[in-house]
């Protein structure tokens, strides 16, 4: 083992992030003050040029490429094999350490010489605290608690919480169990006495494992919220075709399999298997109800009409088993007709699908007359449906349209937003919107044409990526809404921009001319371009040259 002859040795593992890692090292470098460092960056076979676009810029770093994704334990494994610092920092590419922050740690970890890793506060992209800064050890309550959902509906409880440690201050230094890989500080004399990390995990859980053996060896872990930093997390699990939920899975299985098998001989894994189960019901079950609850709505609505035109036209339901069945086979006409037509995808809000659908389930139900009048079948039921099913299916969209636009909604409810644009425009947009808590868009990220500012922030806002990210990030962060705020723009650039990323649907594109000020209820674009057709991509095309000639 090399003795130590540097104060910090900070080691970086690298996949497909370049931009991020560079705004990383910028931060890494500015950070060091009067710090002696030495700065590894460990190449995991990245596919973007990672190594050939980060040496150039930072020919003091010392890289390693590894050709090849060997995971985040045996990739760090790799340089702490070299490291000859007193203290070796374990860094994620996307974060931005603050400028005081190698300093802060190391003279921290000098005032507790029985620490053997101390974590700093850690800041998400939107500027929230950031849970996994604090950890207590998986075992199998622990983790069922977790995965079950206990731990989020009684988060700040020490019986079901005790894996985000919600009940400890975030802005007061704590001891604890575990601390995250993306950014702590180890002493290289515990470093050679507990080992680097366990490579049979490959993604997720090293770093629990490593200091879950710091603590069998008597040594520390410190939470210690005496500087900030900012994780931008998941950018490289992204970029993989790793399921991030079955590597932390795997990962949780592993620890207890390692750690816990011995003490917990029966029902250890069938806890957590348990747990795993119930948090991925509840996803599903999530993703469900968000696909069809327009749907659910229009039928229930159908089948409560169409009774109520049975008891108008008859007195009386006569719910029998024929005419119940009649009710719900009318109630399902109709909702797959309107869906059919469009009516619950991107164009839910249009009027031509509902209508279309309408008039098609009134003639296929109309025509089940002729064919099925055991079923009780009467067209004067069928029309009342038409009338007031049209009614209601109007009416109860236009009121939610309705209260949407109240400030009391938007401010309950905000649109994820992207910015294309990193210019003086674009940041004027956000610092409007943020100025003005009613506006119905919450900015999760710019998108940099130039990608020179990725990994960075802009007034407390991440920049995600370049423009060929864009549709990548549509999926990925859940935006609903993409304004392009560039200060010159480019209109086939934008037309071609959305055609590639507008096929999520339900995603609202919007132009903001330069001079275009953000109005009280919130309308900010010069033209909303919501993605239809390559037919209506160059219908917006000619709307959009026309208005900008005239300007």
């Amino acid at each position: 083992m090399n003795p130590s002859t540097v104060d910090v040795s900070i080691i970086i593992v690298n996949y497909n992030v370049k931009h991020f890692a560079e705004q990383c090292l910028r931060s890494v470098e500015a950070a060091a003050g009067s710090l002696s460092t030495e700065i590894f960056l460990v190449d995991n076979g990245s596919t973007d040029g990672s190594v050939e676009y980060l040496k150039p810029l930072f020919p003091q770093v010392i890289f390693i490429d590894n050709g090849e994704n060997l995971g985040f334990g045996r990739a760090n494994n790799i340089a702490l094999s070299q490291a000859r610092g007193k203290y070796i920092l374990v860094l994620n590419p996307d974060t931005l350490v603050g400028e005081d922050t190698l300093q802060s740690l190391v003279q921290y970890m000098d005032d507790h010489p029985r620490a053997g890793a101390v974590g700093p506060k850690i800041l998400t992209r939107e500027g929230s605290f950031d849970t996994t800064s604090k950890r207590g050890f998986p075992t199998p309550w622990v983790a069922f608690s977790r995965f079950s959902g206990l731990a989020r509906l009684f988060p700040k409880s020490k019986l079901f919480g005790r894996y985000d440690l919600l009940y400890l201050d975030p802005d007061k230094p704590a001891l604890i169990d575990s601390l995250v890989g993306s950014c702590m500080m180890v002493r290289m004399e515990t470093y050679r006495e507990v080992g680097g990390f366990d490579e049979d995990y490959f993604m997720f859980g090293e770093d629990i494992d490593w200091c879950f053996r710091m603590k069998q060896a008597d040594w520390e872990v410190h939470y210690a919220p005496v500087t900030k930093i900012v994780h931008f997390r998941g950018e490289s699990t992204r970029r993989s075709n790793i399921n991030r939920d079955q590597a932390f899975y795997g990962a949780m299985h592993l620890f207890v399999e390692k750690h816990f098998k011995s003490r917990y001989p029966l029902g250890g894994h069938q806890l957590i298997d348990l747990g795993i189960f119930l948090a991925g019901a509840a996803v599903r079950l999530k993703k469900i109800w968000q696909r069809w609850i327009w749907l659910t709505v229009d039928w229930c609505g159908f089948l409560a009409i169409l009774a109520l035109g049975r008891w108008l036209r008859w007195g009386d339901v006569g719910l029998t088993l024929p005419v119940a069945f009649s009710l719900i086979v009318q109630a399902t006409v109709w909702t797959a007709s309107l869906a059919g037509f469009g009516a619950y995808t991107f164009r839910r809000g249009q009027s031509v699908p509902l209508i279309l659908g309408m008039l098609n389930g009134f003639l296929v139900n109309s025509s089940f007359k002729y064919f099925f009048q055991q079923f009780a079948y009467s067209r004067k039921v069928i029309l009342f449906g038409l009338l007031a099913g049209a009614f209601y299916i109007f009416a109860w969209r236009i009121t939610l349209s309705k209260l949407m636009r109240t400030g009391a909604w938007q401010r309950f409810y905000q649109r994820r937003t992207l910015i294309v644009g990193v210019g003086d425009h674009s940041r004027k947009i956000v610092s409007q919107i943020k100025e003005s808590p009613d506006l119905p868009y919450r900015p999760v990220g710019f998108i940099d044409p130039d990608e020179k500012l990725v990994g960075s922030l802009i007034d407390g806002t991440p920049v995600l990526g370049g423009e060929n990210d864009l549709a990548r990030l549509v999926q990925q962060e859940e935006i609903e809404e993409v304004l392009f705020a560039h200060d010159q723009v480019d209109h086939l650039r934008v037309l071609e921009l959305i055609s590639q990323a507008g096929k999520k649907r339900g995603v609202n594109f919007k132009l903001i001319a330069p001079d275009s000020p953000v109005q009280p209820d919130g309308r900010l674009q010069l033209l909303s371009l919501d993605y239809l057709s390559p037919r209506g991509l160059g219908r917006s095309l000619k709307k959009i040259s026309t208005l900008f000639n005239k300007r």
